[in-house]
């Protein structure tokens, strides 16, 4: 609407700025403006395939996460007291399935996985041990406490589900 109104302006000083010589390329010109500023329809998508700003889900194209965070987090056994950076990767799964990776402060990382905000489950290895551990989860309104053997997660449900 703005961009109509500016080449409406635009195109009615040219006029009346006209003289006798190319008066006719001048409002030419003025409407090639008026086209130029109206553009083409706006797209939802950008040329990746990506939502466009304010439309759907982004992603970071490298890493795959839809949004980061920083969670408190507790090993061997502690309160969760600690900061652990953490991506989450929406309908990773299928629909209303998400992973969550934590990145340990060793570096390691970890993955908890959810069917909407609740967790069902992280991943494990016979070489860490974490394979026998126990997995146990509670709320506390919008937060979920993550017990994973000796590690504890605090994720709220707006990470997972965005906004």
């Amino acid at each position: 609407m703005i961009r109509q109104f500016c080449a409406a302006t635009l195109l009615v000083t040219l006029a009346a700025c006209g003289g006798n010589s190319g008066e006719g390329d001048e409002a030419a010109k003025a409407v090639d403006v008026e086209n130029a500023a109206t553009g083409p329809e706006e797209s939802t998508t950008m040329a990746n395939g990506e939502p466009a700003y304010g439309f759907g889900d982004a992603k970071d194209p490298e890493t795959g996460y839809h949004a980061t965070t920083i969670l408190k987090c507790g090993f061997d056994n502690a309160s969760p007291t600690q900061s652990c950076e953490a991506g989450v990767k929406r309908n990773w799964n299928g629909e209303g399935e998400h992973l969550v990776e934590v990145t340990k402060p060793d570096g390691r990382k970890r993955a908890i996985f959810f069917k909407g905000t609740e967790a069902y489950g992280a991943d494990s290895a016979q070489a860490d041990g974490s394979a026998g551990w126990d997995f146990k989860t509670t709320r506390d309104g919008d937060q979920l406490t993550i017990s994973f053997g000796p590690e504890t997660y605090v994720i709220v449900d707006a990470f997972i589900e965005g906004g």
